[in-house]
Formats: structure tokens, sequence, C-alpha cells
């Protein structure tokens, strides 16, 4: 846990990119289930 805070406090836009890149790639994820439904 302290490594994350480390991490968190020290690469703020580096864990914000990847939580928005999850984000997007989930949003395309259901997009395309519910297309070939």
């Amino acid at each position: 846990m302290e490594f994350l805070t480390n991490f968190w406090n020290n690469q703020p836009t580096t864990v914000m990119g990847i939580g928005v890149a999850i984000f997007v790639l989930l949003g395309i994820y259901i997009s395309l289930l519910q297309t070939y439904q």
C-alpha cells in the first residue's frame, strides 16, 4: 500500500492516464458486446 501511495504521489498523471485508458477500453468492449448480441 505504501508503494501505491508513493507511486500515486510521484506519477499522478501516469495513474490518471492508465485509468482513462482502462475506462475507454471498457467502453469499447461494452459497445462491441451490445453490437454483437
